[in-house]
C-alpha cells in the first residue's frame, strides 16, 4: 500500500458526498441565516423520527447536550451521578459542570458498557441521575440497569453520542433513556464539519425549556432572557451537513459492519479479541477497538513503519486524570477499566474505506504475530 492508512479518514466522506454537501452549504450561505434557523428546525424533526424521540434539540456540542440534559431534568448542586470510568472525558466534565457529582463504576470489559452490578453497589442515598455510555456503538444493558434502578426515582440520561443508528430490541440508541444524548462530532457516524449535538425528549415542557437554555432563556424577544440560559446553539451550515449525511446513515453503519466481518475474519488465531455486545442489540461500529491479548504497544510501533494509524481507546480511565481523581471514593478500584486501558486499541474503520486496505492492516497484524515476530511477544 502506497497510501498512508489512517484510523479514520473525514476526507473520503466529503469526497463521497461532495456535490449534496456543497449543494446544501450553498444554500444556507445564499439565504444569510446562520443561527436557528429553517435547516436547524427541519433537522431536529427528521434526527428526532430516525431515533424515534417526539423531540430534538440542536445544540452546541454533546458535551453541552449532556449538561443541559442534566439540568433540565433537575439536577441539584451536590446530587450524584452514576456513570462509566472508562468513557469520553466529556461525560465527567458535563456531569460537574451542571452541578452534579460524577459517582464513577466499572465496565463488563465484553461489550466496555458500565457494569450493571457496578451501577448497584454505586447506589446511594445521593444518587439522583445515571449516565449510561453506549460506548464504540455498543448499546448498553439497558433493560439491567433499568432493573437496578426499580423503585428509584432515578432519572436516566442516556449517552448516546457513539451510537447514531444502534439499536437494542428494535429501538434506535437514544431512545432508551427517560432523556438522550447525542454527538455530532466530525467524526462521529453521523458527524459535521464541526461541533454540534443534540438533547432528545419526549416531553414537550423539557423541550421547550431547553430552547430557552440554549439561547440565554430567550423565547422571542431577542432582548429579553426569561431564565439564565447559555450560548449552545446547532448552526444552520452544520445541521445542513447533517441533513444530508442522515439519508446515507444507515447505510454507512451497514459498510462498517462489513468490513468489521473483514477483520473478524482475517484475524482469526491473533491475539486480537472483538467487543461483544449484549443479546438483542446492534452496535453501529463508531470505532473498531479491539482487545489486545499480547504485546499492544510493539503492534503499534510495528503497525505505523507500515503506514497505518491507531488510537488508544482509552489510555486512562477518568478517575485516573487529575481534573476528576477528587470524585473516586475511597478505597474504590475499577480494574477491568483498568485493565481495558492498557489491552484496547482502536483499528483503522470508516464506511469509505477499501477492502484492500483492511487486507494491509490484517496482513501487518499477523505479520506482528508471526514467528519471525516473537522477540514482540
Amino acid at each position: 500500500m502506497a497510501a498512508y492508512i489512517w484510523r479514520c479518514d473525514l476526507s473520503k466522506q466529503y469526497g463521497r458526498y461532495k456535490s449534496a454537501i456543497d449543494e446544501a452549504a450553498v444554500r444556507v450561505l445564499k439565504r444569510g441565516v446562520y443561527t436557528l434557523g429553517r435547516e436547524v428546525a427541519l433537522f431536529e424533526k427528521e434526527f428526532a423520527k430516525y431515533v424515534g424521540r417526539a423531540y430534538g434539540v440542536g445544540v452546541g456540542s454533546g458535551t453541552d447536550a449532556l449538561m443541559l440534559a442534566l439540568k433540565v431534568s433537575g439536577i441539584r448542586p451536590g446530587d450524584e451521578v452514576i456513570t462509566s470510568t472508562y468513557a469520553p472525558t466529556p461525560v465527567a466534565t458535563a456531569i460537574a459542570l451542571a452541578g452534579g457529582v460524577p459517582v464513577f463504576a466499572d465496565i463488563e470489559e465484553e461489550s466496555c458498557c458500565i457494569d450493571p452490578e457496578a451501577v448497584r453497589k454505586s447506589l446511594s442515598r445521593r444518587t439522583r441521575f445515571i449516565v449510561p455510555v453506549h460506548l464504540f456503538g455498543n448499546v448498553c444493558d439497558m433493560p439491567a440497569i433499568r432493573e437496578v434502578m426499580k423503585d428509584r426515582r432515578i432519572t436516566i440520561v442516556e449517552d448516546a453520542a457513539q451510537a447514531h443508528g444502534s439499536m437494542l430490541g428494535g429501538k434506535k440508541a437514544g431512545a432508551l433513556g427517560d432523556i438522550s444524548c447525542f454527538s455530532f462530532y466530525p467524526t462521529k457516524n453521523l458527524g459535521a464539519c464541526g461541533d454540534g449535538g443534540m438533547v432528545m425528549t419526549d416531553s414537550k415542557v423539557a423541550a421547550d425549556r431547553l430552547r430557552l437554555l440554549r439561547n440565554y432563556g430567550k423565547k422571542s424577544n431577542p432582548f429579553d432572557s426569561e431564565i439564565l440560559g447559555y450560548n449552545s446553539r446547532l448552526d444552520e451550515l452544520q445541521a445542513s451537513i447533517l441533513r444530508v449525511k442522515l439519508r446515507f446513515l444507515d447505510q454507512m453503519n451497514a459498510e462498517r459492519a462489513s468490513l468489521v466481518g473483514l477483520y473478524k475474519e482475517g484475524l482469526r488465531g491473533t491475539p486480537i479479541s472483538f467487543l461483544e455486545g449484549y443479546d438483542n442489540t446492534k452496535a453501529n461500529y463508531h470505532i473498531l477497538t479491539v482487545i489486545v491479548e499480547r504485546d499492544r504497544d510493539g503492534l503499534i510501533r510495528f503497525l505505523e513503519r507500515r503506514d497505518i494509524q491507531t488510537n488508544v481507546y482509552y489510555p486512562r480511565p477518568l478517575h485516573s486524570m487529575n481534573a476528576f481523581r477528587q470524585y473516586l471514593k475511597k478505597g474504590q478500584t475499577l480494574p477491568a477499566s483498568e485493565r481495558m486501558s492498557r489491552r484496547a486499541l482502536a483499528l483503522p474503520l470508516y464506511p469509505e474505506m477499501k477492502k484492500s486496505a483492511v487486507l494491509f492492516v490484517i496482513d501487518g497484524i499477523q505479520k506482528h504475530y508471526s514467528k519471525k515476530n516473537q522477540r514482540y511477544g
